[in-house]
């Protein structure tokens, strides 16, 4: 429901909401009119169930964001164990086996590398290196259906 909204309705929706309260809040009294104690009081009950509304909405905007980010976090996990899999292969696959010296300074020079782009992959985990790895891998689950 909230992707159909305007971005930036989205972005202040607490501002807007506490807004919209107030004016109903002190607009309606005004359009009702009345005096004294029951104008406090037709206050009081049109804020008691503005207070109702927002909490219910604030608390949805929550869980939503609450389950937004652990499906995040559940793509992420996903990501780096692809991603260091890949890349502690690659580290196996470059272990000296050899007495050759010579082969085995570049064994390990290759298993540096590997952790450098380890700890590159950690340090640029980004929203956009999500999106790049899913696209990648979505293509690929196509491409391998398709056949």
């Amino acid at each position: 429901m909230l992707d159909r909204l305007p971005s930036s309705f989205v972005n202040h929706i607490e501002l807007w909401l506490s807004g919209l309260g107030l004016v109903l809040i002190f607009g309606i009294p005004a359009l009702v009119g009345g005096n004294g104690i029951v104008l406090w009081r037709l206050i009081a009950l049109i804020a008691v169930g503005v207070g109702v509304v927002h909490g219910f909405i604030f608390w949805t905007v929550r869980r939503r964001q609450r389950q937004a980010r652990r499906q995040s976090i559940r793509e992420i996990q996903q990501m780096l164990s692809d991603v260091l899999k890949n890349k502690l292969a690659a580290i196996n696959m470059y272990l000296p086996e050899e007495t050759d010296q010579g082969l085995v300074e570049q064994e390990l020079n290759g298993i540096r590398t590997s952790i450098e782009d380890i700890a590159g992959e950690v340090e640029n985990l980004s929203e956009e290196s999500l999106e790049g790895w899913k696209e990648h891998y979505s293509n690929a689950i196509d491409r391998t259906t398709d056949l």
